[in-house]
């Protein structure tokens, strides 16, 4: 699901407010099987008898021009929704279809978010993540996910904005997780039990949240990576690293810009 909502960073508007400002779009992303669901599927084969008549039929369409998925069964069920991904969908074409609006969206002015959804196994973490091998894994791999490939958006359009504008941006990170009901700062883990507050010039935010300045892309993926290993892991049979935890990685992007001597920021 994604959500924007408006801010004012940029006065520059790349689209209509109904294309960028308040509004809320649910994708769904349908995972192939995994290896015990094909192992089960080849059982099936060999032996019906054993399994019933339904195990191993393909139960999910994915319909990309209606943005539509028909669930089959007596009776078969349709639903719509603003956009579809099969099981072939790459990482590359879920950002295009999903985070690329958001990181317009953000640096036309508006605050963007993107959340996961899903049963244990149903990918969530390979869509925002992808492999998480490593740091490296994070920035070069071809299978790398949303975030990462939202921070490369973001970072390459700051920079031709800084070199065409001249105005002066600061990029800010912070990781929080929520576990047990109790927030904790994943960049310092020493820091938990943070209290949620509001104020009338930032919003809703979290108190003595660490928020780190990067001045670069690479900086930005290690402060992802220096989170992502602070995480609360855990096993279970469907996904043995499924996550106990719910996460949120946040880039804030501020611009300084002169003008008569007067300089005026943004966020």
């Amino acid at each position: 699901r994604t959500n924007r909502s408006m801010q004012s960073l940029d006065g520059r508007q790349d689209g209509t407010p109904e294309d960028l400002g308040d509004s809320i779009r649910v994708y769904v992303r349908v995972r192939p099987p995994t290896e015990r669901e094909l192992q089960q599927q080849q059982l099936h084969s060999l032996q019906p008898h054993l399994l019933g008549n339904t195990l191993g039929q393909q139960v999910v369409a994915v319909d990309g021009v209606t943005s539509s998925v028909l669930l089959r069964g007596d009776p078969p069920r349709n639903f719509t929704f603003d956009g579809v991904l099969n099981p072939q969908a790459s990482q590359e074409e879920t950002f295009e279809l999903v985070g690329r609006a958001v990181g317009a969206s953000c640096l036309a002015g508006y605050n963007g978010s993107i959340y996961v959804y899903g049963q244990t196994g149903t990918g969530k973490t390979h869509t925002m993540s992808g492999p998480m091998a490593s740091v490296q894994s994070l920035q070069f791999d071809e299978r790398r996910g949303l975030i990462c490939r939202m921070l490369d958006h973001v970072f390459a359009e700051v920079a031709r904005r800084r070199v065409e504008d001249g105005d002066t941006y600061t990029l800010r990170c912070s990781f929080l997780e929520i576990y047990k009901e109790q927030i904790m700062d994943l960049l310092e883990p020493s820091s938990t039990g943070l209290q949620i507050r509001e104020d009338i010039n930032r919003g809703v935010y979290v108190e003595k949240l660490s928020e780190p300045t990067v001045s670069s892309l690479t900086e930005a993926f290690q402060v992802l990576w220096k989170g992502i290993q602070s995480r609360h892991i855990g096993a279970t049979h469907l996904n043995e690293r499924s996550s106990r935890s719910h996460s949120v990685f946040t880039l804030s992007v501020e611009r300084a810009q002169t003008a008569s001597g007067v300089t005026s920021t943004s966020v």
